[in-house]
């Protein structure tokens, strides 16, 4: 098969228009300044393992949210037209969100109110959810993509829920003048209510979409949405049922709260391995179109980044813990 044939590959030669390059100019920026965070703060020094993966998660959360962000300036008539009917003021409301994600994009990467933005940003896309993914998947229950978009912001919520829970609670270890990660002597740990939400805020949806991508092998992995993967993808449909596996099984352990960090983990490695192996590809075929390409590649880093925030907040294993509070000490 020749790929300079391939109406996919024609896009490369495509020069990019403007509100494209706005949400890759907001991204990028957002993304660069969390880097520079994390080394000037010593953070990346001192992580081992994968917790040094974990620290991606705000940075990978980030950049999405205010590339996102951007487009509400850039296509603003479009945002507003999702407005539900119901509320006042629809081209308000489209800077505003637009605004507040941009702000909150910054906020997460410098650590700036981090917890604020958080918290609210937990709120906003439940919002999203109750408002308007859930009454769009109720008037046609049997669309798979729909549920998708509704699970897939409902990820979101839990993600930034499980980063407010965890500052939070690292806030009062600190003025109890406790080690974060070592134990409480309730054995509580630092669960939280929390983040036991946001782990099922996480968990559903990733098990609804292994169900999913086991059904239907030759769309896109990840966030199974609308879209077949394109068969120049090495290994096309392999992704996908790959990442069913993955998500079944970590799915599983988050649902019942077992070996929850880990399970985490590997979920977030199999979200990364998607997007490298299959909507970088994309985003590099269609890097002139939002709704082709810049838009699935960010939609499925800012997922894996909800899935490393969770793994951030969960509670470590009994020797890890014992670990943590000794070089606190030492």
């Amino acid at each position: 098969m020749n790929l300079a044939n391939q109406p996919e590959m024609m896009a490369l030669a495509v020069a990019i228009p403007g509100t494209v390059l706005w949400t890759y100019l907001a991204g990028g920026v957002v993304l660069a300044l969390g880097l520079a965070a994390m080394f000037v703060r010593g953070d990346w020094q001192k992580a081992r393992g994968f917790d040094k993966l974990i620290l991606f998660g705000p940075l990978f959360y980030a950049a999405p949210l205010a590339a996102f962000g951007t487009e509400h300036f850039t296509l603003t008539r479009d945002i507003a037209s999702i407005v539900p009917s119901w509320m006042p003021w629809h081209v308000f409301w489209a800077y505003f969100v637009g605004a507040c994600f941009i702000a909150a994009g910054l906020s997460l990467v410098t650590g700036v109110e981090a917890r604020l933005s958080a918290s609210l940003l937990a709120l906003t896309f439940f919002l999203f959810v109750a408002l308007m993914d859930a009454p769009a998947w109720a008037q046609n229950p049997r669309d798979r993509f729909a549920a998708a978009l509704a699970l897939r912001e409902l990820s979101f919520s839990g993600g930034a829920l499980a980063l407010a829970a965890y500052l939070t609670t690292r806030a009062t270890d600190r003025i109890a003048d406790r080690p974060v990660g070592q134990p409480r002597e309730n054995g509580a740990g630092p669960a939280t209510i929390g983040t036991t939400i946001a782990r099922y805020f996480i968990a559903v949806p990733v098990l609804f979409y292994s169900v999913e991508q086991f059904l239907h092998g030759n769309y896109v992995a990840g966030i199974p949405l609308d879209r077949p993967t394109p068969t120049w993808i090495y290994g096309h449909a392999l992704w996908t049922y790959v990442a069913a596996a993955a998500y079944a099984i970590c799915g599983i352990l988050l649902f019942f709260g077992k070996k929850t960090r880990a399970a985490a983990i590997w979920l977030g490695v199999t979200a990364l391995f998607v997007e490298l192996v299959v909507y970088v590809p994309i985003g590099i075929v269609y890097r002139a179109s939002l709704g082709n390409g810049i838009n699935y590649t960010a939609d499925t880093l800012m997922y894996c980044g909800a899935i490393l925030l969770l793994a951030g907040a969960m509670p470590r294993e009994a020797l890890d813990a014992v670990t943590v509070g000794e070089s606190a000490r030492g």
